[in-house]
């Protein structure tokens, strides 16, 4: 890099940096978590950067998807939004490879360390015990039979 230009770039807010898609992802970046204990506020630091304008954007090659065991309790959410169709649903994972920005599920990341952008799509939280937890919550005496979503 002994060629590059260098140039200060104030940091005022979070927007995401400029970035070319990732193959495959909606979200090309991961925004910071806003449960972490640790956030640093760069709004009055100058940050050296290289002058990347002179390069063409490179495309992001894919980011591979991580499977984590999830050892939740409980497979049926209940729901009680008017922005919701339905009172409960199934859920066999948390988080999903589709990547629709738009998705209402994605702030649920946050809860367990991860962030909803990237995240969301590439580490996935799998309920292994799913078919038991069905089972069990089905076949308790506090169920009442109703329409469950998956």
């Amino acid at each position: 890099m002994p060629n590059s230009k260098k140039k200060f770039v104030p940091i005022v807010d979070e927007t995401p940096p400029p970035s070319t898609p990732i193959r495959g992802r909606g979200a090309s970046w991961s925004p910071a978590n806003r449960f972490e204990r640790l956030h640093i506020d760069l709004g009055d630091v100058d940050v050296v950067q290289t002058d990347q304008d002179d390069e063409p954007p490179k495309e992001q090659s894919r980011r591979e998807t991580q499977f984590f065991r999830d050892g939740t309790k409980t497979i049926i959410t209940h729901n009680n939004s008017p922005d919701v169709g339905f009172e409960t649903s199934l859920n066999p994972y948390r988080g999903c490879e589709h990547g629709c920005i738009y998705c209402y599920a994605r702030p649920t990341h946050e809860y367990l360390g991860f962030s909803a952008g990237l995240d969301f799509e590439s580490k996935i939280m799998v309920k292994t015990s799913g078919p038991e937890l069905l089972r069990a919550e089905l076949e308790s005496t506090h169920w009442t039979p109703q329409v469950v979503v998956m």
